[in-house]
């Protein structure tokens, strides 16, 4: 008697101090809570549930739903620790609130009318606790719900599809955490998409939104709170028709002591794996390589299969936010590899409803080593800084599904890194061509916008809904679509042949492009024939001059011109990166050589130099290098100036043309165009471009016929007027209307 009132003492004590589970084991009771219809979240809560210390660990306490459907296809899912929240505001601020006791829950999304079995089998200890529980419960017949099942690849390898074939565009953003308040921000944000015609989100799990074991002490023991608001998210984007991405963690959960983001994303020494907290990792490091880690980590992918796997609206399950940003500082590349793979095959194995996996990296860093394993479903790329957006987003497409044999996502996409900077891009030039380039580039969708909270607040949601409106007119939300091939004049020639006769002088400051992951990416070579020449230099040119540190990398300028007489370069050295040097060539003879060499003991790392470099040269064809050949570091350049430039003609007669990127079905196609004069980032301010007229696309491998050519506005996505084309075969020629800034354009055959 004695020993058993200890044994039940020591019971209450062990559940009081975990706040889990009922104090005696009775036989389970499954109580559904909605009245189960098809296509529709069906949740159940379990009664009389076995006690256990920790109802997060399935070594103590596992409890697994099996699914018997009328037919026949069983599906087993993972029951979930779950307690109640409300929600009010009190002076402004969302105030949440702990109701009730916590209990068992199942969620679980019928397919298929008719009589279903639930059977819920119970283990405590690894051991088998009872006979399992079970009920029966019927989905009535319903009329079409608009839900068309799960995500997966299409057949093309190109997009996505949903299980009955439906296939799937993305338009979209990101939206990974709220600003304020969970439900006024996303009630607010979700509506607005629906309104103009987004159908994507991501979000993140992370330690200041929607995170389960982002903290000390959530070690397999995971915020209910957290979870309860995600469910809201996942609740609204339901309602709101958005598919969306899970990203389970950024980068800032392995930093330790990176400076940069203000030095506020060093999240390793709050991290729930790392020893100091009570994990089993001591550097972040192990967090990939140790087996208990990993274990535990596998736990929180099976609560998280059981709490929002139901979900048709998980486009995907996505690893990791940017992991590589700490590659070579805390992590090391090969153990991440490998986790990949291992997590990737451990969550397409136990995920019963088959969602997608992916992870991302940084703009700029492909590392084809991920994105080759087949357990990444599809790859993502996050765009930042880039020079001409709208094509560049089209060649990143085709390369990725080309090398991978999969989709691809532009993931994120902003103007500026840093910022919004609506500065820099006030007529929304770069972020229009970002989003059009994405979608009709051959990604899975439109780019995936970075900045959402100033997205809404400039209410950039208008040319969402253009786009939306001019692609749905094309059909492009069905069937199948390839990237359109079109007549080229080639790459922009790096020589010139001659000076225009009676030219006119002019200056030109090249725009040089100041994002660093851009550097294997640019050559350094630019021919200086006019002033758009120099104005798209960005495209060739880095602000950055590396050193034999990152040889594999080092793109020196080497800049053609024709020049009259008193020609100069001006150039303005803003810093150094430790040991450097500076050197300019030309026509290959040395004319400024500076060592940029610390003093002994200084171990400053960056160093203002804000110094102006003048270079004088005889008229005629020089070739101006500059460089940083043996120097250690970089060097940064942030402006360069020549003076007395003349025009000149490109190699092989090449002439700036209007760019363009569009898909084709069979015969129709649909088409974004814009003027070079307007190629961000160098055409964002201008703000009247020239007037284009008189200029045409060609489409290559056309099938014969006569075509309506439909011609909107992007911007508003106004129907500008109508034309017809016809060709014999092989090459559509399609005259573009007067235009200034951009055009969108509808191929269809003439009836």
């Amino acid at each position: 008697m004695f020993k058993k009132l200890i044994q039940r003492i020591l019971l209450f004590i062990a559940v009081l101090a975990a706040g889990f589970c009922q104090l005696e084991a009775q036989t389970p009771e499954i109580v559904p809570l909605t009245q189960p219809q098809l296509w529709q979240r069906a949740e159940f809560r379990v009664d009389n549930a076995p006690v256990a210390t920790n109802c997060f660990d399935p070594d103590l306490i596992r409890l697994d739903a099996t699914f018997t459907p009328p037919s026949g296809r069983v599906l087993t899912v993972p029951a979930f620790w779950y307690k109640n929240f409300s929600r009010t505001v009190t002076n402004g601020a969302e105030v949440v609130s702990p109701v009730g006791a916590p209990q068992w829950r199942i969620r679980f999304t019928p397919t298929e009318p008719g009589d279903y079995t639930l059977s819920l089998n119970i283990q405590t200890n690894d051991v088998s606790a009872g006979k399992p529980g079970t009920t029966h419960f019927n989905v009535p017949v319903a009329t079409p719900s608009g839900q068309h099942g799960y995500v997966r690849v299409a057949p093309d390898k190109r997009y996505f599809e949903t299980t009955d074939g439906q296939p799937l565009r993305l338009v979209g953003e990101n939206v990974c955490w709220a600003e304020h308040q969970v439900k006024s921000d996303y009630d607010a944000w979700f509506g607005a998409m629906r309104n103009a015609g987004e159908n994507f989100a991501r979000l993140w799990m992370a330690p200041w939104f929607a995170g389960l074991e982002h903290a000390p002490g959530r070690l397999n023991n995971y915020d209910l709170q957290s979870a309860w608001q995600l469910d809201y998210v996942f609740d609204l984007a339901d309602r709101n028709g958005i598919y969306l991405l899970l990203c389970f963690d950024h980068h800032g959960m392995f930093q330790m002591n990176n400076r940069n983001w203000g030095g506020s994303n060093n999240f390793w020494k709050t991290n729930a794996y790392n020893q100091i907290n009570g994990g089993p990792c001591e550097k972040p490091n192990d967090f990939f390589t140790n087996p208990r880690a990993k274990t535990i980590y596998q736990k929180r992918l099976r609560y998280l299969i059981g709490r929002y796997g139901y979900s048709p609206r998980l486009l995907a399950w996505q690893f990791f936010n940017e992991i590589d940003n700490v590659y070579n500082t805390t992590l090391t590349g090969d153990d991440v590899l490998a986790w990949h793979r291992e997590m990737g095959q451990w969550l397409h194995a136990h995920d019963p409803y088959g969602h997608l996996v992916t992870t991302s990296l940084t703009g700029g860093s492909e590392r084809p080593e991920i994105w080759s394993l087949p357990e990444m479903d599809f790859s993502v790329y996050h765009s930042y800084n880039e020079s001409a957006p709208g094509k560049g987003a089209a060649t990143l497409a085709r390369s990725f599904v080309k090398d991978y044999g999969k989709p691809m996502m532009i993931g994120e996409f902003g103007v500026d890194s840093r910022s919004w900077n609506i500065a820099s891009d006030p007529y929304l030039r770069g972020f229009r061509q970002a989003v059009w380039g994405g979608a009709l580039g051959g990604s899975v969708g439109t780019a995936m916008s970075w900045w959402w909270q100033d997205l809404d607040k400039d209410d950039v949601y208008p040319l969402y809904a253009a786009l939306n409106g001019i692609l749905r007119s094309a059909g492009w939300q069905s069937g199948t679509w390839t990237p359109v091939d079109f007549v080229s004049a080639g790459e922009l020639p790096t020589d010139l042949v001659r000076a225009i006769p009676n030219g006119e002088l002019f200056n030109a400051q090249p725009t040089l492009n100041s994002a660093w992951r851009m550097q294997r990416k640019l050559s350094g070579k630019l021919a200086l024939a006019d002033s758009l020449a120099a104005d798209l230099a960005s495209q060739s040119l880095m602000t950055y001059l590396l050193g034999r540190h990152d040889a594999e990398f080092q793109h020196p300028f080497r800049i053609t011109a024709f020049f009259g007489e008193k020609a100069k370069l001006v150039l303005h050295v803003k810093t150094v990166h430790s040991d450097a040097e500076l050197v300019v060539r030309v026509d290959g003879t040395e004319v400024l050589h500076t060592n940029y060499i610390r003093a002994a003991g200084d171990t400053t790392t960056y160093r203002d130099v804000n110094q102006d470099f003048t270079v004088n040269f005889p008229a005629g064809k020089r070739v101006i290098e500059i460089a940083n050949d043996a120097g250690a570091d970089w060097v940064l350049i942030d402006s360069l100036k020549f003076e007395q430039v003349l025009p000149a003609e490109f190699a092989g007669g090449w002439h700036f043309a209007p760019e363009a990127v569009g898909l084709r079905s069979e015969q129709k196609a649909v088409l974004y165009v814009y003027s070079p004069w307007v190629i961000f980032p160098a055409g964002a301010l201008r703000y009247n471009p020239p007037l284009l007229t008189g200029q045409s696309l060609q489409l290559t491998n056309w099938p014969a016929g006569k075509f309506n050519v439909q011609w909107f506005e992007p911007s508003t996505g106004r129907a500008i007027g109508t034309t017809e084309v016809a060709t014999d075969g092989a090459i559509l020629t399609l005259p573009l209307p007067a235009f200034r800034d951009d055009l969108a354009a509808i191929i269809t055959p003439r009836q």
